[in-house]
């Protein structure tokens, strides 16, 4: 709750970045004591004024007259951090300094590109944005393994397409996304198949309009696999004949094809083989924890067992890359449950590991059952450190990071991989600096500008009915994208 209110001057809005900072302290005062936070900018500076009514702490940071509006934002949060430290005593612990957004990577590119040396970056964020050098080393590592893959003289035209399938067999208690459970009549699933061909089609018109040139595909949701045997074989052969058997020349370039199997409960030989025949490349299977009553207790109708199976049956594939998911913070597992599950994972030797740390956004059902994770930040610090070693360990090198609101210790969620098995999708996602094409509901699709910095964007409807029904424009708003002035396409 905030402790203050506000009164900004500055020519933007700072409600979001002076919410972000005081979110770092753990400071309510009594309910007599008024304060009142004033932002300014005069002389090239911008100031913070904290004023209570026995007492006022200012702080202020050197800001160019001609800065842009990041810059702003920059000094705004630092003078924010200075004045509530005066007021509380406290110096609160900022693992990812005043980098609050989802995407810290966006920043180390837009340094790099601006100039500032790979070898000084790490020093850079750590005066400027008060990011720890351990960070800042980390930030730059993944910033620069990625550059082969988001090349400057391919950025506008090198695309990923994305397909989602929004459903599940059931809901994980800490999942927020808005997939709903996957209709057990064959003819709901058959419809839903029916749109995907559909617009699969109008990507072939777009990719060609554009002379496009697709690296990555990937279907996910949901949970793809949750379709039946029949249905969800019927989607990658809609795929395969659509895309992949395409003469569109901008569809002979993929290096890419994930589908993201998920969870073991709707794994089968049927889907694996039906992946095997449409070209799939990389497999996500994702156990999340190695404790049946983890599982249970987080609504996933899965064994441990079911996951070792299910893994197995893949190894076996022609499928060269693996990736697993697990959670760090899930509700009651401890420490050493934690570390166990990492042991696992390890021992299973995937090309890709990702390691994601609990987030509790409003709309889960965790949150709303209240039910905390045991793990403390200081904690969760550990074991993300542990990941990492164990992952350094087996010859994973980190290539791409994301970060969540509510995230627990605000950490980060980081991708691992063996050298030449990055994801090429998940860069293209994170990174926002090559074309997206989203495909089905809740699917989103970017068109980065010039710049590399900035990007056109369209989020399709949640609904599947809603979805389907208007089609054709949210086609031609898509196409829209690639047209509006600035994207020089």
């Amino acid at each position: 709750m905030r402790f203050f209110c506000l009164h900004n001057t500055l020519e933007l809005d700072a409600a979001r970045p002076v919410s972000d900072m005081a979110a770092f302290f753990d400071y309510q005062p009594a309910p007599s004591v008024v304060l009142t936070l004033t932002l300014a900018r005069e002389r090239g500076c911008v100031s913070a004024c904290l004023q209570g009514a026995e007492q006022s702490f200012t702080a202020s940071e050197p800001c160019s007259e001609a800065a842009a509006s990041g810059e702003i934002t920059r000094c705004v949060k630092l003078v924010v951090l200075k004045v509530f430290a005066e007021l509380t005593g406290l110096q609160p612990k900022l693992p990812w300094g005043i980098l609050t957004g989802v995407r810290p990577t966006k920043l180390a590119h837009k340094l790099l590109d601006s100039g500032v040396a790979a070898a000084a970056l790490p020093e850079y964020l750590s005066e400027n944005y008060l990011l720890p050098m351990a960070q800042g080393k980390l930030l730059t590592d993944i910033a620069l393994k990625q550059k082969h893959i988001l090349s400057d003289s391919t950025r506008l035209t090198d695309t990923g397409i994305y397909i989602g399938v929004p459903y599940c067999p059931s809901r994980c208690s800490y999942c927020s996304f808005p997939a709903g459970i996957v209709p057990q009549n064959e003819e709901s699933q058959q419809n839903f198949v029916n749109m995907i061909e559909q617009d699969l089609q109008n990507v072939v018109q777009l990719t060609g309009m554009h002379s496009l040139r697709v690296k990555s595909l990937y279907i996910g949701g949901g949970t793809p696999t949750s379709l039946s045997d029949k249905v969800f074989a019927r989607l990658l052969q809609a795929v395969e004949r659509k895309l992949l058997q395409s003469n569109c020349e901008g569809l002979q370039h993929l290096r890419e094809f994930t589908v993201e199997a998920g969870r073991p409960d709707c794994f089968s030989a049927a889907k694996l083989a039906a992946m095997e025949a449409a070209g799939v490349n990389r497999i996500s299977v994702n156990p999340q924890s190695f404790h049946d009553k983890t599982l249970q207790l987080i609504g996933r109708r899965h064994s441990v067992r079911d996951f070792y199976n299910a893994y197995e049956l893949v190894r076996k594939s022609q499928i060269p890359v693996v990736n697993v998911d697990l959670i760090i913070g899930l509700p009651q597992e401890t420490e050493q449950e934690i570390a166990y599950s990492l042991e696992q994972a390890v021992k299973l030797a995937p090309e890709n590991l990702t390691v994601h740390t609990l987030t509790l956004k409003r709309s889960a059902p965790l949150f709303q059952k209240q039910e905390q994770a045991v793990l403390t930040t200081q904690a969760a610090e550990k074991m993300v450190q542990r990941a990492a070693e164990m992952a350094a360990a087996i010859g994973l090198e980190p290539y791409y990071l994301y970060r969540q609101h509510y995230m627990l210790g605000h950490l980060a969620n980081i991708g691992y991989a063996k050298p030449g098995t990055e994801s090429i999708y998940n860069i293209q996602m994170m990174e926002e600096r090559h074309p997206v094409i989203g495909v089905g509901p809740a699917s989103a699709s970017k068109v980065p500008l010039p710049d590399g910095h900035h990007l056109h964007k369209l989020n399709m409807p949640k609904n599947v009915a809603v979805y389907g029904a208007r089609l054709q424009e949210l086609a031609e708003r898509r196409r829209d994208l690639f047209n509006i002035e600035g994207t020089d396409l």
